[in-house]
């Protein structure tokens, strides 16, 4: 009897470690491709099941079981996946969870503005272009599409995507940020204008704090922030100087020509230029100008900030 219980428990032993080994090697599968969609926030059992529908994975349990094994819970990434059913397990998982899905790489890098971003993903056949552009200003997105790399659908839609930017946003806006904000009592969208002229003038990652505080200075001050970047963004162009012409430019985003902040944010800044504006540096600064190098001269009073200026130009030369 015993002996007979020894031979039960070989073949049990057996069928379920032949078991485990075709799931997980997938050998009795046909060779063929499907693609799997699997969502943000998908936990193990919910993929798991979109695996098995797919007729990707034979067993759901396995797959758990594994993924608990390797410490994989918390690092699946969503994304469109193409899998081969004969793919063994393994690969299936570590795919998973390195992310080598079929998605989009995209990288917004901080001080683009809407057109460029809609530009960019135009290139990567993402979107149309003008589409992108048209909802985005229509919803009043601009500085509020954070700069990030995003790896996107293929079928994702511009509304889509301005949503999953806008939501990277306010998931950097803190509750720590926001309570600093009603500190300095300031509203949200004057934060995000003035970080994004900070953006486009700071070039030193430490400086932004000080130009940050520069601008807050003259605008305490009733004084035009005078942002050769606002121009910039008013006419639309982009080069290294700008002529007395262009500072005559006529739209309220010529701080040149009208005090205060501009009607919105002219690019969308980065976490640095945010929260250089949320935590600017003390400073009794009132002007400042490249010195040709990254950096600028700072100075507070106008008479230091003409002869700066000579400097500036004699560095350029």
């Amino acid at each position: 009897m015993a002996k007979i219980k020894k031979i039960i428990t070989v073949i049990i032993f057996v069928v379920f470690f032949a078991f485990v080994f075709l799931t997980i090697f997938q050998t009795t599968k046909k060779d063929e491709l499907v693609d799997v969609l699997i969502p943000k926030g998908s936990s193990p059992a919910t993929i798991a099941k979109i695996l098995k529908d797919s007729e990707v994975i034979s067993s759901e349990n396995l797959f758990v079981a594994l993924i608990k094994f390797y410490g994989y819970s918390t690092k699946l990434q969503a994304g469109l996946y193409s899998f081969n059913k004969r793919e063994p397990l393994n690969t299936i998982i570590r795919r998973i969870k390195d992310g080598d899905s079929k998605n989009i790489k995209i990288t917004v890098p901080e001080g683009f503005n809407v057109k460029q971003i809609a530009t960019v993903l135009a290139e990567n056949k993402v979107c149309d272009r003008e589409k992108f552009i048209n909802l985005a200003t229509e919803q009043n997105m601009e500085g509020f599409l954070f700069p990030n790399t995003y790896f996107l659908l293929p079928q994702m839609d511009e509304q889509e995507i301005i949503k999953v930017m806008n939501d990277e946003f306010n998931k950097f806006w803190t509750k720590e940020r926001e309570e600093r904000l009603r500190q300095i009592n300031k509203p949200k969208r004057d934060i995000i204008i003035l970080a994004s002229i900070v953006e486009k003038e700071a070039v030193a990652d430490n400086e932004r704090p000080i130009i940050a505080g520069v601008f807050l200075n003259r605008l305490a001050k009733g004084m035009r922030l005078e942002s050769c970047s606002t121009v910039l963004y008013a006419m639309g162009i982009n080069k290294e100087r700008l002529s007395l012409e262009d500072l005559k430019f006529d739209s309220p985003y010529n701080t040149y020509r009208y005090k205060g902040l501009p009607p919105g944010p002219i690019c969308n800044p980065g976490a640095e230029a945010i929260d250089a504006v949320l935590y600017p540096e003390a400073t009794d600064s009132l002007y400042f100008v490249s010195k040709g190098n990254g950096t600028h001269y700072f100075s507070s009073t106008f008479e230091q900030h003409v002869k700066n200026k000579i400097v500036s130009k004699k560095n350029r030369k």
